[in-house]
């Protein structure tokens, strides 16, 4: 099939995993490479820099959001561009500042930017408004936003009406992560997410959160960027009720010892970036498995004002929703996004007019 290559059974071989807990009778999760997605560059639709994407089925569509030309540019199956919506700007309506997610959601497209707003299109591409979120409440990280149902979204904010909302100093007990708002931004229904412990001891800039939700169980799985615990929630409307925190094991897993406030400079940033670990996502890969996935960044990671994706060392550990279960696993890439059918999407090369992402699934077998 043009544009779309089956990865070699062979490599499998190189990526079932790195040791580690195995379930009682001899169960093992392992990474199966599906196919791969060649993204097509004509001359006048290159891409510059994309961190996720959102991948949507029947019919296929992939979301990237370029954050270097200020657009996204969907793919059919075959890795053809089918569809470019915004284009570079400010206060234009149609443009984009910076994209990073793709939230499809029943007809609509919510993209997250820079300056924490949020521009909402119709899937056509047609521009409706941009939001942001009610006053008092700041969207963190990137790839938080998420359906909860069809009225409610969850993302991933910080609010100055909790204790210790500030950067500036440690995170409390009362202190949470994520809100449930209304599809329209208008209202805030509930709040949840607490910090591990690390954040509640010391001061770290950008408490960057991420989660997963399966909206017709009402179960979110978060992880937080320098921690490698796993919670499950129970989410509805109204919030979210802490059901459990995992500690998860993996032998790559660098822990942060020294505090990281926002008054370091990059320079600095970057230094302890390059020494520890940070998690990158956590999704769902059945009803009843996660993955929580994280990087450890090698020293040709920061490139000028940008990134390099491919410099880095991907890992993740696969934990049961109950808990009782854990097992590593290594990575060919980072993981970009996830589809309805639990396949996760990984980059495999990020070379100009070589861009591929691979399609995997986690089978546990016996």
């Amino acid at each position: 099939m043009s544009g779309r290559r089956l990865w070699p059974i062979s490599l499998l071989l190189l990526w079932l995993g790195c040791g580690g807990a195995s379930e009682p009778g001899g169960f093992r999760a392992v990474l199966v490479p599906v196919d791969t997605i060649h993204l097509q560059e004509p001359d006048t639709l290159f891409l510059g820099e994309f961190l996720t994407v959102t991948a949507t089925l029947n019919p296929f569509r992939l979301y990237v959001p370029d954050r270097r030309l200020h657009r996204i540019v969907v793919y059919d199956s075959l890795g053809c561009p089918v569809q470019t919506i915004g284009r570079p700007g400010f206060d234009e309506p149609g443009t984009l500042r910076r994209p990073s997610y793709v939230l499809v959601h029943g007809d609509r497209l919510y993209i997250q930017e820079t300056q924490d707003r949020f521009a909402i299109f119709k899937r056509d591409g047609r521009f409706i408004r941009w939001q942001y979120l009610p006053e008092g409440y700041e969207p963190t990280g990137r790839g938080t936003l998420h359906s909860l149902d069809a009225r409610h979204l969850i993302v991933g904010s910080s609010s100055r009406y909790e204790p210790c909302a500030s950067w500036f100093g440690p995170a409390c007990e009362e202190t949470r992560a994520f809100s449930v708002i209304d599809t329209a931004f208008q209202r805030v229904t509930g709040r949840f997410g607490v910090f591990p412990a690390l954040y509640q001891e010391k001061v770290f800039a950008g408490r960057w959160s991420m989660l997963d939700v399966l909206p017709d169980r009402g179960l979110a799985a978060v992880v937080y960027q320098l921690s490698s615990e796993v919670h499950f929630y129970r989410v509805s409307p109204e919030g979210g009720v802490l059901l459990r925190r995992v500690p998860t094991a993996h032998p790559a897993w660098r822990q942060i010892t020294e505090a990281m406030p926002p008054t370091l400079s990059p320079a600095e940033m970057k230094e302890i970036a390059l020494q520890v670990s940070g998690m990158s996502g956590v999704y769902f890969v059945s009803d009843t498995l996660v993955v929580a996935h994280f990087r450890n960044l090698r020293p040709g990671y920061y490139v000028g004002e940008g990134i390099d994706l491919m410099q880095v060392d991907s890992y993740g550990v696969v934990v049961s929703v109950t808990g009782s279960w854990q097992q590593p696993l290594a990575f060919p890439g980072p993981v970009l996004g996830r589809d309805a059918a639990y396949r996760l999407y990984v980059l495999l090369s990020d070379e100009p007019e070589r861009r591929l992402i691979g399609r995997f699934r986690v089978e546990v077998r016996r």
